[in-house]
């Protein structure tokens, strides 16, 4: 709670400073000319909207909003909207973009902090306004264990920051299009799957993803861990603790961290993942190794352990696609590259086999066009593979 107040004390004079409006939603209506003319959808949680902050900040809007955390509790986070500045003079926005953002670890990488900002207004180069969410344990919530690939919670935190951003928009006199783009790569790849599934189950009628591009995104978690064992290291090794870490606390597994870990990363645990103050790059250099068995316990490096299919098991409860029958008309394309040294591309096989036998009429797997490895292919993916698949869109 306390790196909560301070986040959000930061905000409110970092907003001061820079002479910009505060909105603020009480109640399901905003405390500005007029109140009564602005509804929210979800009132009494309250909304806040700041111009940016100042003339070097990449996003145009931050602003935090009502959603619910991983529980299901309600609670408030934070995201950023782009404009372009044809769409802030006509007021006039035919199509939107939800960005799902990829794995990150230090707090300063969230959207919020702008440091996203290349790959998030891909959209907005193709004259899309553009939404990105923080996710639950960044920003608004960084005082939280971040929900690392629970993608049903990072997709409703996603989506919901979509709808709060279209909601305002609309009390500011812009017109909306329906075109939506429902876009990620990686964690942001599997949380865009996730997006289109609760666009089709418990959102169906408030929003519709026009089309879903996802890069690499783990959408099997289980053969994800198990590739991982398989390939004994890793190009991003903070993945795997993270997971742990993310699992132990939002499922109270009470596992130690010196019975899951090996030494320096055992002792350090809090400082290097939940502390969020280093990137993944330097996670790793902390760490010293991409070997899993020189800094995992032998029992969490085996598939077979009883204390691996302990935590499997609560792996396949993030499992998002066994209750969803998808749109047959739903418009997906899925980029994987075969040399993909994080996450093993058989996961984006397995979701087109999927959408397939489920009936989906445009489903797409490129694995050609990503030829590199994970990291490559992301920058790859959002600064082309997107741009080409929008070229007529």
């Amino acid at each position: 709670m306390y790196m909560k107040r301070i986040y959000t004390i930061m905000l409110l004079c970092a907003a001061m400073r820079a002479g910009a409006q505060t909105y603020v939603w009480k109640n399901g209506h905003a405390l500005i000319e007029d109140p009564d003319s602005i509804t929210f959808v979800k009132p009494d949680m309250g909304l806040q909207v700041y111009d940016s902050l100042d003339g070097g900040s990449h996003f145009d809007y931050l602003f935090t909003y009502p959603t619910t955390d991983h529980a299901g509790k309600p609670c408030v986070m934070s995201a950023v909207l782009y404009l372009s500045p044809a769409q802030k003079t006509s007021k006039q926005i035919g199509k939107m973009a939800m960005f799902s953002h990829y794995t990150i670890l230090r707090s300063d990488q969230a959207p919020s902090a702008g440091e996203l900002f290349d790959l998030q207004t891909v959209g907005l180069s193709k004259g899309m306004a553009v939404v990105a969410a923080d996710y639950e344990g960044f920003g608004a919530t960084g005082d939280r264990i971040q929900a690392y690939c629970y993608a049903e919670a990072n997709a409703r935190a996603s989506i919901d920051a979509l709808l709060a951003a279209r909601e305002w928009l609309t009390k500011q006199g812009y017109t909306l299009g329906d075109s939506i783009l429902n876009y990620g790569y990686s964690q942001g790849g599997q949380t865009a799957m996730a997006a289109l599934k609760l666009s089709q189950t418990e959102y169906r009628g408030r929003v519709h993803f026009t089309k879903t591009i996802a890069g690499a995104g783990p959408y099997d978690l289980r053969l994800t861990f198990r590739k991982f064992l398989e390939w004994h290291r890793i190009g991003m090794p903070a993945v795997l603790p993270m997971t742990m870490v993310t699992l132990n606390d939002l499922y109270n597994l009470g596992i130690n961290d010196k019975d899951a870990f090996l030494e320096p990363l055992a002792s350090n645990v809090k400082s290097w993942i939940i502390s969020k103050k280093f990137s993944l790059e330097e996670f790793k250099t902390l760490l010293g190794t991409d070997t899993i068995t020189q800094f995992m316990k032998p029992v969490y490096c085996d598939s077979t352990t009883t204390e691996m299919k302990r935590v499997l098991s609560y792996v396949d409860k993030m499992r998002f696609i066994d209750d969803w029958t998808p749109d047959p008309d739903s418009d997906v394309k899925l980029y994987h590259s075969l040399k993909d040294d994080i996450v093993a591309s058989e996961n984006s096989e397995m979701m087109y086999q999927w959408l397939v036998s489920k009936g989906v009429q445009h489903a797409e797997l490129d694995t050609s066009s990503l030829t590199g490895t994970h990291l490559d292919s992301g920058t790859f993916f959002m600064l082309y593979a997107v741009s080409i698949d929008l070229k007529d869109w």
